[in-house]
Order: C-alpha cells, then sequence, then structure tokens
C-alpha cells in the first residue's frame, strides 16, 4: 500500500513537471529558454515517472531499465541542450529582448576592444595582457585560441620578459602543460624577483595542481626577499589550512603577522589569531 502510494506521488509530481515544460514550450519567450525549459522540466519530470513505474511494478527487470533510461536522461539530456544551444547561438539566433545579460557577447566585444588597442600601441603591456586572458576565456567559436594569445605574450616578452613569461605560463598551464608552465612562470619569478603578481601565478598554479609544499616553498622564497608584505604569509596559512600540511610554517607565518600588529591590516590580524590557535591544536593532535 505504502509502495503504490510513493508510486502515485512520483509519477503525478512526474507528469506535472512535464506538464510545466510543455507550457515553458509554448510560453517562453526564445529558442534558449524553451530548450531549458525542455532539458530541465522534462528530464526530472521523466526520471521521476519512470522511477514511479519501477517501484509500481516492482520487479527487478523493470527497476534495472528504468535506471538505465534515467542515466542515459542524465547524461545525454544536458550535453545535447548544450550543444544544439551553443549550435543556435553560433548561427545568430537572437535571443529575447528581455534578456539582460550576454557575457558571451560582452566578453567578444571586449577582445576586439582590447585588439584594437593593443593594435594602436603595442608597448602597452597591460593592454595585452587584459587581451591574452579575455582570448584565453573565449571559445573558438567567438576568436577565443591559445595559439593566438601565446603569440601575443611572446610579444610581451619582448617588452617586458617577467610579464611575458607570467602570462605564457598561465596560458601552457590551461593548456595543461604542466612542465613548460612551470618553467615559465619560475623565469617570471626570478626575473621580477618575487614580485606579487608573479609569486601569486606560480602559487596559484602549485594549488590548482594539488601541489601545495611547492606552494608553500615559493611563498618562502618571497617572504625573504619581501618581508614587509602580508598577502603571502596569509595565502600561506590558508593554503596550510586548506591542505592540512605545515602546521610549523603556518605557525609561523600567524606569529610574523601577529608581532606586526602595529602596521598588519586588521582582517589579517584577526585571521593569523583565529588560525592560529587551529593550527596548535592540530600540532597537538587535538
Amino acid at each position: 500500500m505504502l509502495i503504490d502510494i510513493i508510486s502515485t506521488i512520483l509519477i503525478t509530481t512526474g507528469s506535472l513537471f512535464m506538464l510545466i515544460a510543455s507550457i515553458g514550450i509554448l510560453k517562453l519567450p526564445d529558442f534558449y529558454t524553451r530548450m531549458s525549459a525542455i532539458t530541465k522540466a522534462s528530464t526530472l519530470g521523466l526520471g521521476l515517472v519512470l522511477l514511479g513505474i519501477s517501484l509500481l511494478f516492482d520487479q527487478i527487470g523493470v527497476f534495472a531499465k528504468a535506471f538505465i533510461i534515467i542515466s542515459f536522461l542524465m547524461l545525454t539530456n544536458p550535453i545535447g541542450a548544450h550543444a544544439i544551444a551553443r549550435a543556435a547561438y553560433k548561427q545568430k539566433i537572437k535571443l529575447s529582448g528581455k534578456t539582460i545579460i550576454d557575457e558571451l557577447l560582452s566578453l567578444a566585444q571586449k577582445a576586439s576592444k582590447q585588439e584594437t588597442a593593443w593594435l594602436r600601441n603595442k608597448t602597452n603591456v597591460e593592454i595585452a595582457e587584459e587581451l591574452v586572458y579575455t582570448i584565453i576565456r573565449l571559445p573558438a567559436s567567438h576568436g577565443g585560441s591559445y595559439s593566438k594569445a601565446l603569440e601575443i605574450a611572446h610579444e610581451i616578452l619582448k617588452i617586458d620578459p617577467a610579464t611575458g613569461y607570467r602570462v605564457a605560463g598561465v596560458i601552457y598551464s590551461k593548456m595543461g602543460r604542466f612542465e613548460k608552465a612551470e618553467k615559465h612562470l619560475e623565469q617570471a619569478c626570478e626575473l621580477c624577483k618575487y614580485s606579487h603578481k608573479a609569486t601569486f601565478a606560480l602559487v596559484n598554479f602549485y594549488v590548482e595542481n594539488n601541489l601545495p609544499n611547492r606552494a608553500l616553498n615559493v611563498i618562502e622564497a618571497a617572504m625573504k626577499i619581501h618581508p614587509e608584505n602580508f598577502d603571502f604569509p596569509i595565502k600561506a596559512i590558508h593554503i596550510a589550512f586548506d591542505f592540512e600540511v605545515s602546521n610549523k610554517f603556518a605557525i609561523w607565518c600567524c606569529n610574523k603577522i601577529i608581532e606586526q600588529s602595529h602596521v598588519t591590516p586588521t582582517e589579517y590580524l584577526l585571521q593569523a589569531s583565529s588560525f592560529k590557535r587551529y593550527f596548535v591544536e592540530r600540532s597537538m593532535g587535538k
């Protein structure tokens, strides 16, 4: 009896979702919102109906078939909808007039403006760096290209080697070329004597690749050259906390910040005090 009630609830709820999807196809203002209604509501609705049917029949064979169908729906519907919507956007199917934000269009326009500015002034490293980061965020259909980004990075390298190596390292990291990315980012740090941007680029690279100890080694080297910089020890504290490594170094960083409380930003001082207690207790096995 209970199974029949649960099955009825699932089938009814699923049918309602499918009804909502049907209404969405008729009432929503453009192709993209209709596609959203089809994929989300109908996938959930059909999944609930199939689950309710499998419970109603109470047979392993029916349940197995329902499970397989639901799995395929979950895997294929979102991917198919994404591919279709992307193809529609590429074919310039218009968005509804009520659409407020088109991030992809805004990003493409931003890249176009930056490229124009860069072509007019090829000595401006800041514009070139911004252009590179915009390009690597764009899909290939809208001008995104790692090779193009690398070409600009090589031109930056001729003007400002440290920035050029850093930008190239970020690009190689996005491409999944670990060794080249590491080499370029290390060169950037050496050339600019562990500047804020170069240090954090290399640190973030190691963190993204689950190498917290290497990241902490970089921060330690940077702190020797820039002992007045409080961003480095606070970053080390967060890495040590997130990855549960290097309690001793983390406590040392906390003490460094606390000892210079007269010049330390209040936010950093509060964090250091809070984290120190945690690291001390962790090192004592509490």
